[in-house]
């Protein structure tokens, strides 16, 4: 068998790999969730209708969502496929990357090593802002690395593309961009690219793209800088609980891939008992330097900053584990034998069929508000209730964020749907809140208070005009549960405003 005859086979194994994860993962919870998770309907919403940009997130996200939910309909089914559309065009990306410096059995190591990770497996049908990085961070750092390898123009313009559409869905892009840009510092052979074109074009490129969004944040006045700021400074926590509970969280998914790799070598016991520190030499240099920038510089500012006491979620560090199979090839030996190639690859997708099969056992047994709540019924419910008082449709859900978004997902005619979370909602929905009103929809008494804030109404009137309404549900063979909620219908402001107009006696 000749070398390219060998590769080919490799590569059919990740083909398959890759085509198993994307049916499993798209397949269990379009038939067994019945809702769409919290984060998903948020994104969802920020698409409905278009725009460019949110009191959150950069738009990104949300434009992916659209696209896929016009495609397909407003079916649950195209979030959980654009969810691992996006893991496999990261998975290709970290193989190509893996090409670049190890063998075809490393590089494909790089890839199936993260299916131990948790994100990549249970938590990834949730599509959110973290999403689009599964694809883009894997996408800037090949043609990072292409760039100051090759010095290809294509390469550093595509980079600065990449950069921009990262920064585009969440501004935790700018770390990677910091850990590449210290990458191409700190070695000698790649510092001398900055007395070239190549990273000033890139750098170009990416403020050419960012560009519309940079004027929307001008004229909105930075607002979704004022939510990062919130979420960084809103609560003070013990520095040094903080700092280890962030390290331990951001470094723990190297432990499973790690231990995996090791009992599927030939011999395991004698390589450990034959180990020395020096054994942990690269095999390749400028791959080694190049995962530890992008593995723990983007780790290394999260835990920094959850050092001062700042409310810190592990979530945000998700994207950072596409390089851990890299990085545990950058140190691992060079030659893989065909039988060790083959206990890993089966080991690894023996575990992660089995992760599928519990995850849906887990669904079966365990009811969860946001797996098992009757949405369909509840949006049925609230149009009924909408049309006894009012005689019209539900142009706009308006209170609550996950069941105002379960109202649009899940009514034929996919109304509007804002929360009173985020202060860009009043703005876009001002025309329909002022001339046709809205659904109010709320979980609990003392969230009236913010939905009346959010609209600038009385709070009183909300609570009088509302209805409580309950809803069971279950899993399969899980414990019921009730949920209440409060609907109540929103007059047009204009037309309550001339209402409370007092009379002018002639």
């Amino acid at each position: 068998m000749t070398a390219n005859d060998h590769d080919k086979r490799l590569l059919r194994y990740l083909i398959v790999f890759m085509a198993v994860w994307l049916v499993l993962l798209t397949a269990i919870p379009s038939i067994f969730y019945t809702v769409l998770p919290l984060d998903t309907i948020e994104t969802v919403m920020w698409s409905h209708p278009f725009s460019m940009g949110n009191a959150k997130h950069p738009p990104l996200a949300a434009w992916l969502a659209g696209l896929f939910t016009v495609v397909f309909m407003h079916t649950d089914f195209a979030m959980y496929l654009l969810s691992q559309v996006m893991l496999v065009i990261g998975f290709v990306y970290v193989y190509r990357l893996g090409k670049e410096f190890f063998s075809t059995e490393k590089a494909v190591f790089s890839v199936i090593l993260l299916s131990t990770i948790i994100f990549y497996t249970f938590d990834s049908a949730k599509f959110n802002v973290n999403l689009p990085h599964m694809a883009l961070w894997p996408m800037m750092t090949f043609y990072c690395c292409r760039g100051v390898k090759d010095d290809r123009m294509s390469d550093w313009i595509l980079f600065g593309v990449a950069s921009a559409l990262s920064v585009l869905s969440k501004f935790f892009g700018f770390a990677l961009l910091l850990a590449l840009f210290l990458f191409i510092l700190t070695g000698r052979e790649t510092r001398r690219y900055f007395r070239r074109p190549g990273p000033y074009v890139a750098f170009a490129v990416f403020l050419l793209v960012l560009a519309p969004y940079i004027v929307w944040l001008v004229r909105n006045d930075f607002m979704p800088f004022k939510y990062v700021t919130d979420r960084v400074s809103e609560e003070r926590l013990n520095p040094v609980v903080n700092f280890l509970t962030i390290l331990g969280e951001t470094l723990y998914p190297f432990a499973m891939p790690l231990l995996l790799l090791w009992l599927t070598t030939d011999h395991p016991l004698r390589s450990l008992l034959k180990f020395r520190l020096r054994d942990l030499r690269p095999s390749d240099p400028f791959a080694a330097r190049l995962a530890v920038c992008v593995q723990f510089v983007p780790i290394a500012l999260l835990t920094v900053m959850a050092g001062t006491g700042m409310m810190i979620d592990s979530m945000w560090a998700y994207p950072v584990y596409f390089i851990t199979g890299f990085f545990l090839m950058a140190f691992w030996k060079d030659a893989v034998s065909p039988r060790e190639f083959k206990k890993l690859f089966f080991t690894l997708m023996a575990l992660f069929v089995f992760v599928q099969a519990c995850d849906v056992c887990y669904w079966f047994t365990r009811t969860r508000n946001r797996g098992h709540f009757p949405a369909r019924e509840f949006a049925a419910s609230a149009q009924d209730f909408y049309r006894e008082q009012t005689g019209r449709d539900i142009t706009l859900a308006f209170g609550d964020m996950w069941y105002a978004g379960c109202v649009m997902q899940y009514l034929p005619h996919h109304p509007y749907a804002g929360s009173f979370e985020d202060p860009y909602d009043e703005f876009r929905f001002r025309s329909i809140l002022d001339n046709e009103g809205a659904l109010g929809v709320y979980l609990h008494d003392e969230d009236a208070d913010e939905l009346a804030d959010a609209l600038g109404i009385d709070a009183g009137e909300v609570r009088k005009n509302a209805k409580q309404t309950f809803f069971p549900y279950s899993a399969p063979y899980g414990r019921e549960k009730i949920r209440s909620l409060f609907l109540v219908a929103i007059p047009p402001r204009k037309a309550a405003a001339q209402t409370a107009r007092p009379q002018v006696q002639e």
